[in-house]
């Protein structure tokens, strides 16, 4: 084992099979396709993502380190960047600094192209990011909410709820821009039809009111369990007041489909927070997996502040 060889590369479409592979072994309870592969790597609609790759002589892939290509939206500007994501090592090769040093590669790729960084690493991965001079922001605002057989809230569900067939177009991509939210992954019409084409899983896509909000859901089963999660809600700025509605309209169809938890991401100070917390779906402070970032100069002011990010669970469905 000590006498073998590496190098590192820039991976390639030809090195799928053996990404795949070492995908497949190190997560064997989320396998990958080929179709997933190509919509995580290269469909994106900023482009493919940078992957970073040490290989054996004989071609295997041993290591891994990908980053996405995004877009952030801060104060209705939009900047290019990256998401740095699927960070990992064969297990027979642990130990020899591969991430290390592919991170610090990508990292002085965003440097020098002056893309903003954000990430969400589990807690094998964390370290590495702390090392390379990541900035956390803050834990994983992860809200759960018990759904009981009757609802404990007396909120009406008063809102036009329909479900959205087809793609989605720019009229739905504007609520983005009217919600005035004023950072985050940038929800314009290319991510939004990319995002929510991920093979082989079913989001429930919702217009809410002919237009004044968007709804995605997703049901995930795992165990015995059954939870609804929220992948993403936002509504035009002056039309918050029927979020309560919006989510009493979840807790309904939760219930409905035998759900045991409905589930978000929301930051603590976030605009929507306080209807969140008013039906019960309130931040656990169990987290052990964390939000980071890498500012450019342009935006370091605001980015490092995470009482202004509209973080939810369509930013990172590892679930």
């Amino acid at each position: 084992m000590n006498t073998d060889s590496f190098e590192a590369v820039w991976g390639s479409p030809a090195d799928a099979q053996s990404i795949l592979n070492l995908i497949n072994l190190v997560q064997p309870q989320v396998p990958w396709s080929l179709s997933h592969f190509q919509w995580q790597f290269r469909d994106s609609p900023y482009g493919p993502a940078k992957l970073y790759l040490v290989k054996k002589l004989n071609g295997q892939v041993v290591s891994l380190y990908a980053a996405i290509a995004q877009r952030i939206a801060i104060n209705g500007k939009s900047f290019q960047a990256r998401m740095v994501q699927d960070v990992m090592t064969h297990p027979d090769y642990r130990g020899r600094g591969f991430l290390h040093d592919l991170g610090r590669r990508c990292l002085d790729d965003i440097r020098s192209t002056g893309e903003i960084g954000y990430t969400f690493p589990n807690e094998r991965s964390e370290k590495s990011f702390r090392r390379n001079g990541w900035k956390e922001l803050c834990p994983i605002p992860t809200r759960i909410k018990l759904l009981d057989k009757e609802r404990s809230s007396d909120v009406k569900n008063e809102v036009e709820v329909l479900p959205l067939k087809g793609p989605f177009g720019n009229s739905l991509a504007e609520i983005w821009k009217l919600s005035n939210l004023q950072i985050g992954v940038d929800r314009n019409t290319d991510f939004l039809n990319w995002r929510y084409s991920k093979p082989n899983i079913e989001y429930r896509k919702f217009i809410i009111n002919s237009g004044e909000g968007l709804l995605i859901l997703k049901f995930y089963s795992s165990s015995n369990e059954k939870s609804l999660h929220i992948c993403d809600l936002f509504v035009k700025e002056n039309c918050q007041g029927i979020i309560p509605s919006i989510l009493s309209f979840c807790e309904d169809l939760g219930r409905t489909e035998k759900a045991n938890f409905l589930t978000a991401w929301l930051p603590e100070k976030h605009p929507y927070a306080d209807p969140f917390n008013a039906v019960g779906l309130k931040i656990q402070n169990s987290s052990s997996r964390f939000f980071f970032v890498y500012p450019t100069t342009e935006s370091i002011g605001l980015i490092q502040d995470p009482t202004l990010w509209h973080l939810s669970h369509g930013d990172s469905d590892v679930y």
